[in-house]
């Protein structure tokens, strides 16, 4: 900020406000297919069959596309544009729309804005519950700018002044949160401020400020005229005398401006089990709504997607001096990343070889998205992701589990120190049949940890057996009795286990299948009905050898 201010005031004038509008080319290094996916909510057109554009700007200029993720040309592009913010000199200021400002003495339009937080994901979850999620390690990114409002000089026949700016600065930038100051920088009217290894408070929300300090100095120089008087050879002598009277006036002026965020380091835990075949068995548990499950044999999906809009509070820039405000397009268009919810299950977009057995969430009443964003949404209420259950083949040594977040980078492993590992043991179980009737049929069920040999007791843990469609629980000795209707020739029993997570150890289904007449009475009801076939065809032959005279019987007699 160097130069002159001009003295003469007149009425200030302020001109229409100029639409804003994002860039018409890929700029920034953010290269052409992700370059047009960062403009959703703008203003969507027919492509005329004369306009030559490539197909990715044709998809985004018609409508808006879904997101499977954070994308990082959102964050390339809002540390770069940021530098398109116009320098001023000390005469002029400006601002976005959306900053804060104030006035002092000398220091006018003294202003502050945050321009965005990278990287950062402003998460949809309903109406009124619209955080935004910051990462423990980011950059803010902000302008600060001001004016020095020189006083008028006077020139009256007895007194005159003058005044000279001797300095003038930001004298500092800082970064608080919740309150506390984090770090500072000094800056001219660009602003980016790296933090580090910020943790999240209780509540969840906390303020995160942008504070900046200014500082002037300004020199007054008094001349004031007086008239001194003194005798000389006897006469009275007077003659004008002008003093010289320097004072110098300093003054700082702070302004901050405020966001509420929520740092988003979702703390990982859960279970995780090896199946007897081999297989991983997981639970994982996020305290914050998060995207995606991946497991060596691929991975799952939740129920959100991202779309990236420009903030529209940066369209426009005021720029102000002693005389005029006038308003402008402005060349920075910082973006955001949004994620809403498409589904109203919790989970979905399994691998196919992954068996989704469980989810869990919150749920949530489905927010409104801007209605100048082309995206279909959901109506209704829908379960945010916050757990998931799942099972997958081991394919190799890689045994990993990996959580995705809702902001970029904010990938988790399950570590064993949030997980407890939990056996999954075959179960074995045997059907005897005790008695039968022409109605009903008795009989008895044991089931039994395969391994150990040791009874399990549906009655004091969760799961059941199921016998021709009963639910009947096994006693302490891993047994029980009961009597059923006969309603056919076989007899089922299935062990319906509860999920492996709940009680331990957890165990995997088994069953058997009985013949209602018992294994020894069926293997004689076989051999009758085969002998009696056989014995049928036989004599037939002996009948026909017997009258047609053929000679073939008995057949065996040419062995």
């Amino acid at each position: 900020m160097f130069g002159f201010v001009c003295f003469n005031v007149v009425l200030a004038t302020v001109t229409p406000v100029v639409a804003g509008h994002p860039p018409e080319e890929p700029d920034h290094g953010v290269n052409g297919s992700s370059f047009w996916d960062l403009w959703s909510g703008d203003e969507e057109r027919q492509i005329a069959d004369s306009d030559n554009v490539s197909a990715p700007r044709a998809l985004r200029i018609t409508t808006d596309v879904p997101l499977d993720k954070p994308p990082a040309a959102a964050e390339t592009w809002n540390r770069r544009d940021i530098a398109e913010m116009p320098a001023t000199d000390r005469s002029t200021a400006i601002h976005p729309t959306g900053a804060t400002r104030t006035d002092g003495t000398y220091l006018k339009d003294v202003g502050v804005a945050i321009a965005g937080i990278t990287p950062s994901t402003k998460a949809l979850l309903s109406e009124r519950q619209q955080p935004l999620y910051v990462p423990p390690n980011g950059t803010v990114f902000g302008t600060v700018d001001y004016r020095v409002a020189i006083p008028d000089e006077t020139d009256t026949p007895t007194r005159r002044t003058e005044w000279n700016v001797t300095g003038h600065e930001v004298q500092s930038v800082t970064l608080l949160m919740d309150g506390e100051p984090v770090k500072n920088t000094t800056t001219d009217n660009v602003v980016r401020i790296a933090y580090r290894n910020q943790s999240k408070n209780a509540t969840g929300s906390q303020s995160l400020t942008l504070r900046a300090t200014a500082t002037v100095q300004l020199m007054e120089t008094v001349y004031r005229e007086k008239t001194v008087c003194r005798p000389v050879n006897g006469n009275r002598t007077c003659r004008d005398w002008w003093t010289k009277h320097v004072e110098t006036h300093n003054e700082t002026v702070t302004v901050e401006q405020t966001r509420q965020v929520s740092v988003y380091n979702p703390e990982l835990s859960g279970y995780r089990t090896t199946y007897p075949n081999g297989d991983t068995g997981v639970v994982v548990f996020r305290s914050h709504p998060w995207y995606g499950l991946h497991l060596p044999a691929g991975g799952i999906r939740g129920s959100w997607r991202f779309y990236v809009a420009r903030d529209q509070q940066w369209d426009t820039l005021v720029e102000t001096d002693e005389e005029t405000t006038t308003t402008r397009h402005s060349p920075v268009h910082p973006v955001q990343v949004h994620a809403y919810p498409i589904r109203t299950e919790t989970t979905q977009d399994a691998y196919r070889d992954i068996t989704v057995l469980d989810s869990y969430g919150r749920e949530f009443q489905a927010p409104d998205l801007s209605s100048s964003v082309a995206l279909d949404s959901i109506q209704g209420t829908y379960v945010g992701s916050f757990g998931i259950a799942a099972r997958a083949p081991s394919r190799d040594r890689d045994q990993s589990v990996r959580a995705t977040g809702l902001v970029r980078g904010s990938q988790t492993r399950l570590s064993s120190d949030s997980t407890a590992t939990i056996p999954v043991n075959k179960s074995e179980i045997n059907l005897t049949i005790q008695n039968t009737t022409a109605n009903t049929v008795t009989v008895e069920v044991t089931l039994k940890d395969a391994k150990t040999g040791v009874p399990i007791a549906t009655v004091s843990r969760d799961g059941y057996i199921q016998l021709d469609g009963q639910r009947i629980n096994t006693t302490a000795n891993g047994t029980v009795q009961t009597t059923i209707p006969r309603q056919g020739d076989a007899i089922t029993a299935t062990y319906k286990p509860d999920d492996w997570w709940r009680t331990v150890p957890g165990y995997v289904s088994d069953s058997e299948t009985v013949h209602v007449g018992g294994t020894v009475l069926r293997y004689v009801h076989l051999l009758f009905t085969l002998g009696v076939q056989v014995g049928t065809l036989l004599l037939a032959g002996f009948l026909i050898d017997r009258i047609t005279g053929w000679g073939f019987w008995p057949p065996w007699r040419n062995l």
